[in-house]
């Protein structure tokens, strides 16, 4: 049988430092691309693989679990997240165990948080969010055999652990909730392609529009920060005619808020606007903000009853799936009143 290649083997075979070898084969962006480049080639051609079972024996148990935060949401954009982390904590705490919390400025550094996550052994599982259909993370921990949940399902949602919220339907309910007043143009606000919520929202609000014979929107894909909100609000808000706008979160819709504010337009008069998530302060806009809730709460609850789950089951091939349904809050954002 072949023996297998060790990390110092890899390392003294390329005179390099063990620590060096250890940080590119996870992506560490500390290392440069073409250094980064060159061992991965290696270590594939000496049939290295990391042993990931071996660690695991030598390091015992953790007592953590990870969550990975995606940018944006390090800046805690999102308050589900904020709810996930209490309700995971406290659940953990319960059982002596602890939270990990990692946050990715770029997307580029995710696999390579993961990796560290995984073969440093930093916790026992962890919980992914601003899933992919072909996600390089999951893949990863699929290879690796190392136990997760995510937020949001992937191509291989039969062989993970998953809780989802149903983001085409609610798609669906902004545009239903729109069309009442009849507007002459719809804008479409999103999260950028590739992120499976947000392409499922967009589908979900154009399959609505088409069925409702209404004009056919314009897209925006962007960043859900109120920033870039406001920066679409701008462009959207200049134009003429009755305009409805179906923002797939509040913190978009607060940027279209203010971007009315410094145009003059009157949103329930000139434009009629749906957020999503129920963001704290959506209640108190003027007009009051139409959104969809999920209830961050239960959400939360279930995708810590998932994650203790299958800490505790690692060994059992059966997998928990979970979609959540959307309820819309209509306040009177949503039409026009002039």
């Amino acid at each position: 049988m072949t023996r297998r290649v060790s990390l110092k083997q890899l390392a003294q075979h390329l005179g390099m430092d063990v620590s060096t070898v250890s940080r590119a084969l996870r992506d560490d962006p500390r290392v440069k691309p073409e250094t980064t480049r060159t061992i991965r080639r290696l270590a594939k051609e000496m049939g290295y693989r990391p042993n990931v079972a071996a660690r695991a024996l030598r390091g015992g148990k953790t007592g953590r679990v990870a969550v990975l935060l995606s940018p944006p949401q390090q800046r805690f954009a999102s308050p589900i997240f904020l709810e996930l982390l209490a309700t995971l904590d406290q659940s953990l705490r319960e059982k002596d165990n602890t939270l990990a919390v990692f946050a990715a400025r770029r997307r580029e550094e995710e696999l390579g948080i993961v990796r560290s996550i995984v073969e440093d052994r930093l916790a026992d599982a962890v919980v992914l969010g601003r899933t992919r259909q072909a996600d390089e993370r999951v893949r990863y921990l699929l290879g690796a055999g190392f136990p997760f949940v995510t937020f949001g399902r992937t191509a291989w949602q039969d062989r993970h652990s998953w809780v989802e919220i149903d983001y085409r339907k609610a798609g669906v309910i902004a545009v239903a909730a729109l069309a009442e007043s009849r507007p002459d143009a719809l804008a479409i606000v999103t999260a950028p392609a590739g992120l499976r919520f947000a392409d499922n929202y967009l589908e979900g609000a154009i399959a609505e529009a088409r069925r409702l014979a209404l004009p056919e929107p314009s897209v925006f894909r962007i960043e859900m920060t109120e920033e870039e909100g406001e920066k679409a609000g701008r462009n959207l808000l200049a134009g003429a005619g009755r305009l409805a706008i179906a923002c797939i979160q509040d913190s978009l819709a607060f940027g279209v808020y203010r971007a009315a504010a410094q145009l003059g337009v009157s949103l329930g008069r000139d434009a009629a606007i749906f957020g999503g998530q129920n963001f704290p302060g959506s209640e108190h806009t003027a007009p009051p903000l139409s959104t969809f809730s999920t209830e961050d709460s239960r959400v939360a609850r279930l995708l810590t009853r998932v994650m203790l789950n299958r800490l505790e089951n690692d060994a059992d091939p059966a997998f928990e799936s979970h979609v959540i349904e959307p309820r819309p809050l209509l306040r009177g954002s949503h039409l026009f009143t002039g």
